[in-house]
């Protein structure tokens, strides 16, 4: 018997292990779907405000991306790229900050008509004094050059017309310095290594004193009529600067020889008064002293007849509006680099533009600015813009004032 119990208690032991492990199985099978229904019924209470969150999440997402379209922000590349941009700028102003606190611009654009954008520039960075003075492009080229051969200190940046400037350029004597409002510029109105971008528009016009004239010439053979002998001012074109480069830009769209034509009988018959001043040929036909001023900036005209003096504008049938600018460039020399480029971005950026070409008259350069002085509310929609100089009128600039020389100008 004894032997039979014993050798019957593995199989008990294994039958009730079988039953126990039948049980737990039951158990934890029922315990899990007893969680699982508690679960269910978990995430059926939150599943309102799980949706809810959703919502409000895609809602946000909807909100930032018609804000970040807005703000001309189209990817989360150029979003990173606005904050890098935003990074750059907070250490250049505190760069800015470590700087003399002063900044000395030499500048063709007559202070009268960029005060109001370095008040505004003065008054965004308190601790920035800017210092302009203001003199005619030659002078700022003569200026720059002389104090630099003398190693004595001079202008921290220039704004000068691109037909003087150049030289400069050319003379490796600008800071390469990409700003970040540059991108929006026409590649014409921007040097590709930054070392100059165009601030200030100057188309260039042919003037005439309406109590003088009544019909002002229409070509180029009306202008070049005896009846006009000693009547008539012109930029002087022997200087390799405005005059000489507007000639040659305007030569290599009529032709060299219809260009010869004119000049050889202007020189001949007219005998033009040569003035150093574009400004000064404006102001000349104004006061009456002469009837007709032939290579002078728009804005000067427009300014004149704002104010009442008897003056217009008028082109030749075969000369489109030449355009130039000026631009503005910082000196390699500088020691105040992060004040200087403050100064740059603020007048390249809308805000300084639209202050600028709310001067009367100034043309602001950066394309779609709102100002009351933009190109595209001044002149009228047909008139087909050019941009000058062209590279032969930069290059060649010097070799074509000894041709007007030698063809007669600037004898008298």
């Amino acid at each position: 018997m004894a032997g039979i119990t014993a050798g019957k208690t593995p199989l008990l032991a294994s039958v009730a292990a079988i039953i126990i492990a039948l049980v737990v199985a039951g158990y934890s099978t029922t315990a899990a779907q007893t969680a699982q229904s508690e679960a269910v019924r978990a995430v059926k209470d939150i599943q309102p405000a799980v949706e809810d969150l959703r919502n409000r999440v895609n809602s946000l997402e909807k909100l930032v991306a018609l804000y970040a379209r807005a703000a001309g922000i189209e990817s989360p590349q150029e979003a990173e790229k606005l904050v890098k941009q935003r990074e750059e700028f907070q250490a250049k102003v505190e760069a800015a900050r470590r700087e003399s606190g002063r900044l000395v611009v030499y500048g063709s654009v007559d202070y009268a008509d960029i005060k109001s954008a370095l008040d505004a520039f003065q008054a965004r960075y308190p601790f920035i004094q800017v210092v302009y003075e203001s003199m005619r492009p030659p002078e700022v080229y003569t200026r720059v050059s002389s104090e630099l051969a003398a190693n004595k200190p001079t202008a921290d940046l220039v704004v000068v017309s691109h037909t003087t400037g150049i030289r400069l350029a050319q003379e490796k004597r600008y800071l390469a310095y990409v700003s970040p409002e540059a991108s929006v510029y026409p590649e014409f109105l921007r040097d590709k290594n930054g070392e100059w971008t165009a601030a200030v528009l100057l188309p260039i016009v042919f003037v005439y004193n309406t109590d003088k004239v009544k019909q002002p010439p229409t070509t180029l053979d009306q202008i070049s009529d005896p009846q006009w002998s000693g009547k008539v001012i012109m930029h002087d074109i022997t200087l390799g600067t405005t005059g000489t480069q507007y000639l040659v830009s305007l030569k290599n769209i009529i032709g060299e020889a219809r260009m010869n034509q004119f000049l050889e009988k202007l020189v001949r018959n007219v005998r033009p008064v040569l003035d150093i001043s574009v400004s000064t040929v404006a102001e000349k036909v104004a006061s009456g002293e002469y009837h007709l001023g032939l290579v002078v900036n728009l804005h000067d005209v427009i300014r004149m007849k704002i104010q009442g003096a008897p003056v217009e504008y008028f082109l030749p049938t075969e000369a489109p509006l030449l355009t130039t600018f000026s631009h503005i460039a910082i000196i390699n020399t500088t020691k105040n680099p992060n004040s200087a480029k403050l100064l740059v971005d603020f007048i390249l950026s809308q805000e300084g533009q639209t202050i600028i070409g709310n001067t009367p008259v100034r043309f602001p350069a950066r394309p779609g600015t709102p100002a009351r002085f933009s190109l595209e509310n001044v002149v009228p929609p047909g008139l087909k813009m050019v941009n000058y100089p062209d590279d032969e009128a930069i290059t060649k600039a010097r070799d074509w004032a000894t041709k007007f020389k030698e063809m007669g100008f600037g004898t008298r």
